[in-house]
């Protein structure tokens, strides 16, 4: 059952951000463009355009909501665009045809990219194993679209804000995308009738959407905006009192753990991320919250793969990385010769290797 009192702790969580920082810094900093991206989406966005890879490029701005440091559906949507433009016209028809279902929409939307992409694969010799387009990314062209009807969904944060409002709540695993859609919308429904009554959340509002054609009278991305948000805080909160009880327990940390695998945000970790270059293996950020490209490989290696992993890390820093964010890459192998050594050494100071060893026990059952 929603608790109102836990909604109103969560929303109280977050103006005591908001009031911290400023919501000016809020608004520049922070959020505010992603009320942006909605206003140049409904401007641009033109699903009958004779070039529809370009009207997509244009209408989808290129940020975190679509290019984050594992979650890249833009890029496939773009190539799959240029590539099936009538095919992709008529799947983005489907998912914004509002005389059908939402979760019918969502999972017919999320099945037809799939099969273009296990198409593609067929004809291409660049293979995709993952297409990256699944709930997050629908529910955020369907914002994008229908902003006042529709709710963008980051996946983890909100079973965050679900699981802190309702104690008893979860989705059963096997749950399709459509029907997790429909799972989570009485919780923003709740959360947006609260805070559409709170003045200070009214006035910052009209700051994110100031000079937008787009005002968001529903408060959905306002909704969204107190959801990520907040789970951002608590996740943070959570993850200092993780380290705080490692350091008590660790005193040194063995080589090679401090890299954390990422997740992308259905919560799957970020392998074979897909970039111009090929398949980064494992893409991972190092508790500097610097990039980490690990590039695995079974058995002995030689110089070549140094070539490999420096096309990643330079594509990572030209197209991911901010310009303080530093990247380097660890090839992780069984062995390897002393050209692979030789080669490493020239660019040791954001490349290494490390050997792994795998040792088995064997024993009976009980």
């Amino acid at each position: 059952m929603i608790s109102q009192q836990r909604i109103k702790e969560w929303i109280d969580l977050y103006l005591k951000y908001i009031e911290d920082i400023t919501p000016e810094a809020h608004v520049r900093d922070e959020e505010g463009y992603k009320f942006k991206s909605v206003d140049t989406f409904q401007q641009c966005f033109n699903a009958d355009a004779s070039n529809l890879a370009e009207n997509l490029d244009e209408a989808i701005e290129r940020n975190n909501l679509v290019a984050g440091s594992m979650y890249f559906p833009k890029r496939v949507l773009t190539i799959l665009a240029s590539e099936y433009e009538e095919e992709i016209r008529d799947i983005l028809k489907n998912l914004f045809n509002t005389e059908k279902d939402v979760s019918q929409r969502v999972n017919e939307t999320e099945n037809d990219f799939n099969c273009l992409v296990d198409k593609r694969n067929k004809e291409q010799d660049e293979k995709w194993e993952h297409s990256f387009i699944g709930l997050r990314f629908l529910s955020l062209l369907l914002g994008f679209r229908y902003p006042n009807k529709y709710n963008a969904i980051k996946p983890r944060e909100w079973n965050m804000f679900c699981k802190f409002i309702d104690e008893d709540f979860r989705i059963p695993q096997g749950t399709s995308s459509g029907e997790r859609y429909k799972i989570l919308e009485p919780y923003i429904d709740a959360l947006r009738a609260e805070i559409r009554q709170i003045s200070e959340i009214q006035k910052l509002k009209e700051q994110l959407t100031r000079g937008l054609n787009f005002v968001d009278e529903e408060f959905r991305w306002m909704a969204q905006d107190v959801i990520y948000v907040t789970a951002c805080i608590l996740a943070s909160q959570r993850g200092a009192e993780k380290s705080e009880q490692k350091s008590t327990l660790v005193s040194e940390k063995p080589i090679g753990v401090s890299e954390d695998i990422e997740t992308d945000d259905e919560g799957s970790p970020a392998q074979q991320y897909p970039t111009s270059e090929g398949f980064i293996d494992l893409l991972a950020k190092d508790t500097d919250d610097n990039f980490v490209v690990i590039e695995l490989k079974k058995g002995r290696s030689n110089q070549q793969v140094v070539g490999q992993i420096l096309s990643y890390v330079g594509w990572v820093k030209n197209n991911l990385a901010e310009k303080d964010q530093k990247v380097r890459g660890i090839i992780v192998t069984a062995d390897g010769n002393q050209a692979l050594l030789d080669a490493v050494s020239t660019v040791s100071d954001f490349i290494s290797v490390k050997y792994y060893c795998m040792k088995f026990n064997f024993t009976n059952p009980e």
